[in-house]
């Protein structure tokens, strides 16, 4: 994934919204959302090369997001998959226990960073988000991980630093989300979807159609205590339709579970 544009406690306290496209290889295959764990339940697209995910949705109650950073390091293939890292961090818990909130938080960071002492990954941020915890890790390798808790309003994660005014789609997202207060959750996805829609100019697009990775999928997530909606867009998100996923997360055969 290329762009990610978060909302923590834009739309009242313990809401988060956020908007994603994934940029890749448009050879490279994938599955649309679909049910990538049982228990605890996470749904999310599925990488078919390396098995993980990278965007999932835990619950209705967390979502982890992986983007890639900029790699001057050995050949992927020495690497373990970081997609399967956040699929780790997703289904993250300890059997008998029951997380809530910041525990689940908690649970998912110790996961991530055991990994990383045990396994090399290429360079990646990752962000948790869920009502009450939102945190993000940095992993540069050759360099301690870097923790940052993420603060209540709106952010940009591209392939560099969270707000990085330096990366010229972030710093243009910025500008034009900083002051936005969406009047209601439909207010709040439409004004995401019309976002990562935009092609912009010279190194800011957001849905990308030239070069070797470009906008294949486009998602936006809602949580709050009591809702959750997760709705997808398979290919660029300027020209199809989205499908509302949300049903995924209620337990149930479903003909997109995958073993």
């Amino acid at each position: 994934m290329c762009t990610l544009i978060l909302g923590v406690d834009v739309r009242g306290l313990g809401t988060v919204i956020a908007g994603a496209n994934r940029d890749e290889d448009p050879s490279r295959p994938s599955d649309p959302p679909g049910v990538l764990l049982a228990q605890p339940r996470v749904i999310g697209g599925r990488d078919r090369l390396a098995g993980g995910t990278w965007l999932a949705v835990r619950e209705g109650r967390a979502l982890v997001a992986m983007l890639n950073r900029r790699d001057a390091g050995p050949p992927p293939a020495a690497r373990r998959s970081r997609g399967l890292l956040a699929l780790e961090a997703a289904g993250a818990r300890v059997p008998g226990t029951e997380y809530r909130g910041r525990e689940r938080a908690a649970a998912a960071l110790d996961r991530v960073l055991s990994s990383l002492r045990a396994d090399r990954y290429a360079p990646f941020s990752m962000v948790f988000a869920s009502p009450g915890a939102c945190w993000m890790v940095a992993h540069e390798p050759g360099r301690p991980p870097r923790e940052i808790a993420i603060e209540p309003g709106w952010h940009v994660l591209t392939h560099a630093e969270l707000d990085d005014p330096d990366e010229p789609r972030a710093a243009r997202l910025l500008r034009e989300i900083s002051s936005w207060a969406p009047q209601s959750v439909d207010d709040a996805l439409s004004g995401l979807a019309g976002r990562l829609r935009e092609h912009g100019g010279s190194g800011d697009a957001v849905c990308v159609h030239e070069g070797s990775m470009v906008t294949v999928s486009s998602s936006r997530v809602w949580l709050a205590p009591t809702a959750t909606r997760y709705l997808h867009i398979e290919g660029r998100p300027c020209v199809n339709a989205e499908t509302d996923v949300t049903s995924l997360l209620v337990p149930g055969p479903s003909v997109l579970e995958r073993p």
